[in-house]
């Protein structure tokens, strides 16, 4: 975990910096090379160099401690069409940019809108119904080979890698079933491994 928040500390610093530059295009370029990869290795990118989560973990590790209890995903949100609309919209403003020219400041807005989400409700909301970046990565995703897994062997269903993902990304409806992680959803941040007193998650 050390490195991974080395790698963080490094991408947010790289991520201001082209913002503050202007060279927005170089960072779209680390997400598109991102996002091919994503293919194989999985969405890497929203666990190690996604500077919106590197923001969302600060405050939701000070909610956390302080056990401020924050609103759960909204049921309307959870809808796919809701998802993919904000995914097209998104993709939408983008032609727009690249067509016309315009330096629209999307990338800080989302920034933004990521940090402030994540205050009030629960980080899963922006994860995985919110965020155009973390749509994408999970469509491209979906037969990634490196996703975390829960080995059945030495799990006790204890639930805990559940109760930490920040992405929602385990499917166990019943307690009496294995936790099963949905890898095109699995940031890789590591969490649930962390969390798991059996290392029965690689």
């Amino acid at each position: 975990m050390k490195k991974m928040k080395i790698v963080q500390g490094v991408s947010l610093v790289l991520f201001i910096s082209l913002i503050i530059l202007g060279k927005v295009q170089v960072w779209m370029a680390i997400f598109g090379g991102s996002l091919l990869l994503s293919t194989y290795f999985g969405r890497f990118y929203c666990g190690y160099i996604c500077p919106i989560n590197t923001g969302m973990e600060i405050i939701d590790g000070k909610a956390n401690k302080k056990k401020r209890k924050r609103k759960s995903v909204p049921d309307l949100f959870k809808k796919a069409i809701v998802r993919y609309g904000i995914l097209a919209l998104f993709l939408g403003t983008m032609v727009i940019v690249f067509k016309t020219g315009k330096k629209l400041p999307v990338l800080p807005v989302l920034f933004s809108l990521g940090l402030i989400i994540t205050y009030f409700y629960r980080p899963e909301f922006w994860h995985r119904y919110l965020c155009p970046y973390g749509s994408l990565l999970s469509i491209f995703s979906k037969f990634n080979k490196k996703a975390y897994r829960v080995y059945n062997d030495g799990c006790i269903k204890c639930g805990k890698c559940v109760r930490v993902c920040p992405a929602d990304a385990f499917i166990w409806e019943d307690k009496k079933d294995y936790p099963l992680i949905i890898k095109n959803e699995c940031l890789q941040c590591g969490k649930c491994v962390e969390a798991c007193p059996t290392d029965s998650i690689k």
